[in-house]
């Protein structure tokens, strides 16, 4: 019996170091994918809490927070994040169509007292259509860090939208100079219909892929067509809408199949028109119908 036993060990220990071998071929795999298990047990971790996540407000807060600790506006987002605050609220500041060049105390005091109520505060950025250069887009950065130090993440204002690898390269490496000093989430706001490739290509962690003063189609929002968004999470997406007189809690309803972030507002735009040049410089009066609808 002692003789049958050798060949048998030799045997299993064959198939043992094969396994092993199969095993360090599929890790090197993923390693020479640029990928390792754990980076993709972060990533599986982190799309599955996004997929459970509640619908929430992306608010382009342009308005000046004068007299910060009485502002009627800024205190109404944050009573209504205290009363909703399983609504996630991502409130975007502006204070000179970016940072600006020097610290205003009042926005300082308005970002510590937005992020106190539990809201993750933004800051914006303008890239126009790709025609920024990205070291001006770099400077922005910086300043924001170092002026507004407790800033959450980056809103890319007029994010180029052209259907070309080139373009979504420079939004990738736009959201990789934010990524690399520690901001998250960026937002990229085209205004439009955007094509499928910036979502493969994770050109922003959401991309605003309507903005106008009418609500989009369930067709529009779903994207599902060669070449659109389908195949990428809500989670990815927002719709911004203006110049709406009502709220139709159906309508949110709706949008929140296919998008994660939304926000409505009776303000009005017109172009060309400098009587209605911002539709984000007062606070929304749907804003406790969207925030209860979405709490729902």
């Amino acid at each position: 019996m002692l003789k049958l036993l050798f060949p048998y060990r030799v045997a299993v220990s064959v198939v043992g170091l094969f396994i092993v071998i199969l095993a360090t071929g599929a890790v090197r795999g993923q390693e020479s994918s640029g990928i390792s298990g754990r980076q993709r047990v972060s990533e599986n971790q982190r799309f599955n809490q996004q997929a459970s996540q509640k619908m929430g407000l992306l608010i382009p807060l342009y308005i000046y927070p004068k007299n910060v600790h009485t502002n009627a506006d800024y205190n109404r987002v944050m009573e209504l994040k205290r009363q909703y605050s399983e609504v996630p609220f991502w409130v975007i500041v502006n204070p000179a169509s970016g940072p600006g060049s020097e610290v205003d105390a009042n926005y300082s005091k308005a970002i510590d007292r937005l992020i106190g109520a539990g809201c993750m505060v933004l800051g914006y950025v303008q890239t126009n259509y790709g025609k920024t250069p990205e070291k001006d887009v770099q400077r922005d950065l910086d300043t924001w860090r170092r002026m507004y130090p407790r800033v959450h993440g980056i809103f890319y204002n007029e994010m180029i939208y052209e259907d070309t690898v080139a373009a979504v390269d420079h939004q990738k490496q736009l959201t990789a100079m934010a990524h690399h000093m520690g901001y998250w989430p960026t937002v990229g706001n085209p205004g439009a219909s955007t094509p499928g490739r910036y979502f493969a290509g994770k050109a922003a962690d959401v991309i605003v892929m309507h903005e106008a003063d009418h609500w989009p189609t369930e067709a529009q929002l779903h994207g599902d067509y060669f070449g659109g968004y389908s195949d990428f999470p809500p989670s990815t997406r927002a719709t911004l809408m203006y110049s709406q007189a009502k709220c139709d809690p159906d309508a949110i309803k709706m949008s929140r199949r296919y998008s994660r972030w939304i926000y409505v507002t009776q303000d009005t735009y017109k172009l060309n028109d400098p009587e209605h040049p911002n539709p984000w410089d007062n606070l929304s009066v749907h804003f406790e119908t969207i925030c209860r609808t979405l709490a729902e």
